[in-house]
């Protein structure tokens, strides 16, 4: 499967990829009742979290900003089969107010293959949603270095070394791909509040298949992966890294069965 990025060669006349995202209060505030701060620390930094921090309680707009523009500017990467990298992805208030955007490990990586030297954002809020757009700074030539760190107090989290695709640990013996789950007849409990999960969030559809594509059809989008997460950990009784799961592992019902079900599954 294709990861690398997709964006044509830096330096074209005009070539830009812009960024854009919209988060609604409404829902940010629901997933801070439901989970407290603990789950946003999944997505932002400490120092993200400080610059959200009012003397009584977390800003929610000031939430939903941030998480707009990693959203915004991971968009401008153009890459394909890979998860937003939430923590590699910073987004700080600079002395004067506005947001400065850092790249780290994966996603500095990401840029540096599409000619990304940097990405600037703009963060808009009204009442109901926050709105966030970016735009990649090309490089003019070969890059020179890492993009330097807007605030050097924060540790720069090291770069993980690439994981083999799915099909490739398939082939050495690890475990199969969606493509090659078979179906069961029997769903195991974990797996059918899982469905449910998804059907409550999509009242269009009536039933999901179980080699429906998840990713594609936009049943999981970015923020909801993050609770999507949450819950495979809740029914699973496993710990998830995000850092490390792969899209592949949740891109179908079939999928997650066979990565985090099995044992179910099989008693069932």
């Amino acid at each position: 499967m294709q990861t690398r990025p997709v964006a044509p060669p830096a330096g074209g006349l005009g070539w830009a990829n812009l960024g854009m995202d919209i988060v609604s209060v409404t829902r940010v505030r629901r997933l801070l009742t439901l989970y407290g701060e603990d789950f946003f620390r999944r997505m932002l930094t400490p120092g993200e979290l400080a610059d959200c921090r009012t003397s009584a309680r977390l800003d929610v707009l000031g939430l939903c900003g941030r998480i707009a523009a990693k959203e915004a500017a991971f968009k401008t990467l153009r890459v394909r089969a890979v998860f937003l990298p939430w923590l590699d992805i910073v987004v700080r208030r600079s002395e004067g107010g506005w947001p400065l955007v850092e790249l780290r490990g994966p996603a500095a990586a990401m840029a540096a293959e599409s000619g990304i030297a940097a990405i600037t954002v703009t963060i808009s809020h009204d009442v109901d949603y926050a709105v966030a757009v970016a735009a990649p700074v090309l490089e003019t030539g070969p890059p020179e270095g890492p993009v330097h760190p807007v605030h050097p107090e924060e540790p720069a989290r090291p770069a993980r070394p690439a994981r083999p695709a799915a099909h490739d640990r398939a082939a050495a013996g690890g475990a199969p791909t969606a493509h090659h789950t078979p179906r069961r007849h029997t769903m195991s409990e974990g797996l059918q509040l899982v469905k449910n999960w998804l059907l409550a969030r999509h009242e269009e559809l009536d039933d999901i298949a179980p080699d429906l594509d998840l990713i594609e059809n936009r049943l999981i989008d970015s923020l909801s992966f993050v609770e999507f997460v949450f819950l495979l950990e809740q029914h699973s009784g496993r710990s998830i890294q995000m850092e490390t799961l792969e899209v592949d592992e949740i891109r179908t019902l079939a999928a997650i069965e066979t990565h985090f079900f099995a044992a179910q599954a099989v008693q069932a």
